[in-house]
């Protein structure tokens, strides 16, 4: 979507969704048919949620009833989103990219302390998005305040049911994290007794929202138990806009990580291992390089 386009769809969610009118009415004030707003409506969904929203048959009824209990967070991140083109998308970030990224993101971001550490934990340990919205305080700290170096995460809270561990032994990682603790602390976000887990809730989650609360998984549908974070997609989505990597994805960052770890040794059975990937398939799968055209391959030989 163009940033026209874009515009006029923001516009038609707004209407749709928070005055309750119909697409053909929000499309009207475009002079657009009642199909093209709503197709407009939900690409647009799908590109600044992540939400899927390419079902053809599926009426406007039904799909207004899909986002109703997440209307406040794609109403936030629909409108906060900006379009990018393909060619601006990235897949490899140099340690320059990253170190600009997070400058950027301090410049930018009215929560920098927690978008940083975010940004850090999901390029220093490969964890999914929803991984780590399900981290708590206790995942991170022991009870004298200490960091633990591994976070031992039960089969309930990871992405493939099966327990795991998440490695926090990147000092740049901690340092980020440690960060937004102090700020969670003196804000009084998620606090406990004074005494043990740096005056924080235990088992308050380890980052929270912009609003100070926890990051709620729920089931993809009615007839898809699979859990998601819509929440924490769309806060990593601006993240990546913020850090200047438009089209960068959680996923693109998670191949980042385990390129890393067999540039430093580590075999198929360890970066799975590492990432929390049963499959040795699924991980060569995440470990293949993305298709170069020729151009790429050829410029700047010399």
């Amino acid at each position: 979507m163009n940033g026209e386009t874009t515009a006029r769809a923001k516009v038609m969610l707004s209407m749709v969704v928070e005055q309750g009118r119909s697409f053909a009415e929000a499309g009207a004030r475009f002079g657009l048919t009642r199909s093209t707003a709503e197709r407009a409506v939900k690409r647009l969904v799908a590109d600044a949620y992540e939400l899927p929203a390419d079902r053809p048959d599926e009426a406007p009824a039904a799909f207004l009833k899909r986002i109703a209990p997440i209307r406040t967070e794609v109403l936030s991140a629909c409108l906060a989103h900006t379009p990018y083109t393909k060619q601006a998308a990235r897949s490899v970030l140099t340690s320059l990219d990253i170190d600009g990224g997070v400058e950027l993101l301090r410049s930018r971001s009215q929560n920098a302390n927690r978008d940083v550490a975010l940004l850090l934990v999901l390029l220093g340990t490969g964890a999914k998005p929803i991984e780590i919205a399900r981290l708590q305080v206790r995942d991170y700290l022991d009870s004298t305040g200490a960091v633990r170096s591994i976070a031992e995460m039960p089969a309930a809270a990871t992405a493939n049911g099966q327990s795991r561990a998440i490695h926090f032994t990147s000092s740049r990682v901690r340092s980020a994290v440690d960060d937004y603790l102090v700020e969670r602390q003196r804000r009084g976000l998620g606090v406990g007794e004074s005494s043990t887990y740096r005056g924080l809730d235990p088992l308050s989650g380890l980052f929270l929202t912009d609003k100070g609360q926890a990051f709620e998984v729920h089931p993809r549908g009615a007839n898809d138990p699979r859990l998601v974070c819509r929440l924490i997609l769309s806060t990593y989505q601006t993240i990546f806009k913020r850090a200047g990597w438009p089209g960068y994805t959680a996923q693109a960052a998670r191949r980042q990580v385990a390129r890393g770890l067999c540039e430093r040794g580590a075999d198929v059975a360890e970066v799975g291992q590492l990432l929390g990937i049963a499959l040795r398939s699924s991980v060569r799968r995440l470990l293949k390089a993305p298709a170069v055209t020729v151009d790429a391959i050829s410029r700047d030989l010399v």
